[in-house]
């Protein structure tokens, strides 16, 4: 097997990235998910997780730094099948997969992944996504109890409080999809009450301005023991909305509020945010293509706060190898002896309450 930029780590050779596909667990039968029952409920996470650490262990055995996806929003479309064999390819253990209802309520896409593919997804529960997360926020809220708890999801989804067009969004003249809710307001409330009582984990997105940091602020402050994962470090659509956020602020955070994490994924180096015509990772050494000295100290100073992410959805699966290589560049960035963390192990550690044991 071919190795690209090999690092070391406990004593050990990792690559990168595989050159080669390689099955490190069964590939699932079905292309669509949906030709398998659901998988039932609530989901069995001992079993599941005995799955997903023998695979997490046959990528490091072969070679590979495996990594956690903790954020994707995929739909009951996926060919599950191909996207194995990616997967595989590009050495990426396990996506948690959080469906699209798309408008027609609570979706089960998670229990169709699982059943298919009960090697490669972690089920996440219904991201709060329009129309119904901003149609009805409290009553999506309470669909979310409803499901999440009752059926055993390990994590709650995204939900979105600030959210300008995506790229992607963009490109298909989706510019309706320029969202705004108060994390503050009664959603957030209920979102961050759910949290607290139930132990589970759950992602934001909120956009980097600093309007919207003193009420994110208050919110972890009043929910102390709500995990929150806010997305997409150092994404910055309009730097001129921003003269706090940086990575001094950010560790002031982190330092101050034990249930904040991030996701570490980001615009790539060089890519223009179409609106603003800025680029939005501002985490990047664009002329390097790895992370500034300064976000990959933060990272490496805390990195059980931050974990790996490829923010898919299914537009964009054409984007994977290039999103994959993006969150290889992070790691590459970061010392050899953190990087295990950032890639997996913290993202176990939150999700199930548990060090990853070998």
């Amino acid at each position: 097997m071919r190795y690209l930029r090999p690092f070391v780590l406990s004593c050990c050779l990792f690559s990168s990235a595989s050159a080669i596909a390689a099955e490190y667990s069964p590939i699932p039968s079905v292309a669509r998910m949906t030709d398998v029952a659901k998988a039932e409920v609530p989901f069995n996470l001992a079993e599941l997780k005995t799955n997903w650490k023998k695979r997490i262990m046959a990528m490091r055995a072969a070679g590979i730094m495996p990594f956690i996806d903790i954020e994707s929003n995929l739909g009951e479309n996926l060919d599950i099948k191909r996207f194995a064999r990616d997967m595989d390819q590009e050495g990426v253990a396990l996506i948690a997969f959080s469906g699209i209802a798309m408008g027609r309520g609570w979706s089960d896409a998670a229990r169709y992944a699982v059943a298919a593919d009960p090697w490669r997804y972690i089920p996440a529960g219904d991201g709060g996504l329009p129309p119904d997360w901003k149609n009805d926020p409290l009553g999506f809220v309470q669909k979310t109890r409803d499901h999440v708890v009752k059926e055993g999801y390990p994590l709650m989804g995204e939900y979105e409080f600030r959210h300008y067009p995506s790229p992607d969004q963009v490109q298909r003249g989706n510019l309706n999809r320029d969202e705004r809710l108060p994390i503050d307001g009664p959603a957030g409330h209920a979102l961050f009450q759910l949290a607290e009582e139930t132990g589970l984990s759950f992602q934001i997105h909120e956009e980097i301005e600093d309007q919207f940091l003193a009420p994110l602020e208050s919110m972890l402050a009043r929910y102390p023991k709500a995990k929150v994962i806010w997305c997409h470090l150092a994404q910055m659509r309009y730097q001129d909305r921003n003269t706090i956020y940086g990575p001094e602020y950010v560790r002031q955070l982190i330092e101050k509020y034990p249930n904040l994490y991030f996701d570490l994924f980001s615009g790539p180096p060089g890519v223009i945010y179409t609106p603003s015509g800025e680029y939005p990772g501002k985490y990047w050494d664009v002329s390097s293509g790895r992370l500034k000295p300064e976000w990959a100290k933060l990272i490496a100073d805390h990195p059980w706060r931050f974990m790996t992410a490829l923010d898919l959805n299914p537009f964009i699966m054409n984007a994977f190898s290039k999103k994959v290589a993006a969150q290889r560049a992070v790691l590459d960035s970061l010392p050899a002896e953190v990087q295990e963390i950032v890639a997996y192990k913290a993202a176990w550690k939150l999700l199930f309450n548990e060090d990853f044991a070998q």
